[in-house]
């Protein structure tokens, strides 16, 4: 059995910054008007009380990842992540998988919004529910940080399946290294995640593995939450 870890985090631990979603909304944090930036900072409250953060991760034993370009091989499973995530995990000697998300609850008061005839809160719910989600990944990952210290390890960036040329069908593949519905979440024939505010991915775990920037200049991919401009760094703790 992998080494296999399993989180709830709290909200306040979560780094969210409200100006990302601002970003996201089309504006600056100087730009936007009185009245959205209000609904935001609303909507975002109560988002706090409806989200229920959990992650978790799984250790690959030491030589089970084999990596060649454009492909990852993980105990004997192929992984066609393009060369954008295999070329700076190319020395990985271990692989962590992880996966995290802020709970059903939120998709049915996302829902609940927009059936209810109100587009704008909805759009924003939404926006706000992909950062609080991006903020569970970001803080597994620190928790896969400690543990590669903790064995002598560095650990790379972390990618997930639809980003970077790497296909989300093969969310299939991850989630079979997983324990049966971990952290709650499923995956539907297309291999879109339940909840839907959830991510999963990939993380390298080795001696000579280091931590780079995102390639964004050689993705172009426009949908990506790396690829976006952050105008200001506003902390929301």
């Amino acid at each position: 059995m992998n080494p296999t870890f399993h989180y709830t985090p709290s909200v306040d631990q979560l780094d969210t910054k409200l100006n990302n979603v601002i970003v996201e909304m089309g504006y600056t944090t100087q730009q936007i008007p009185a009245g959205y930036s209000a609904i935001l900072q609303e909507l975002y409250e109560q988002a706090r009380e409806i989200v229920q953060p959990t992650c978790g991760f799984t250790v690959l034993p030491e030589g089970s990842a084999v990596v060649t370009p454009g492909k990852i091989t993980l105990e004997g499973v192929e992984f066609k992540t393009d060369r954008i995530v295999a070329g700076p995990l190319k020395k990985m000697e271990r692989a962590v998988l992880f996966a995290g998300t802020i709970g059903p609850a939120f998709d049915k008061w996302s829902k609940n919004t927009f059936d209810g005839g109100d587009p704008l809160a909805g759009f924003i719910i939404d926006l706000i529910g992909s950062e609080l989600a991006e903020n569970v990944a970001e803080w597994v990952h620190g928790k896969a940080g400690d543990y590669a210290r903790e064995n002598g390890l560095q650990f790379s960036n972390r990618y997930s399946p639809g980003y970077c040329g790497w296909s989300v069908a093969e969310q299939h593949q991850l989630f079979g290294f997983f324990p049966a519905n971990f952290c709650g979440i499923s995956l539907t024939e297309s291999a879109l995640m339940k909840p839907h505010k959830s991510v999963s991915g990939i993380i390298a775990l080795g001696k000579e593995i280091k931590f780079k920037d995102y390639p964004c200049d050689m993705c172009k991919a426009t949908h990506c939450y790396k690829n976006r401009t952050l105008y200001s760094t506003i902390t929301v703790k």
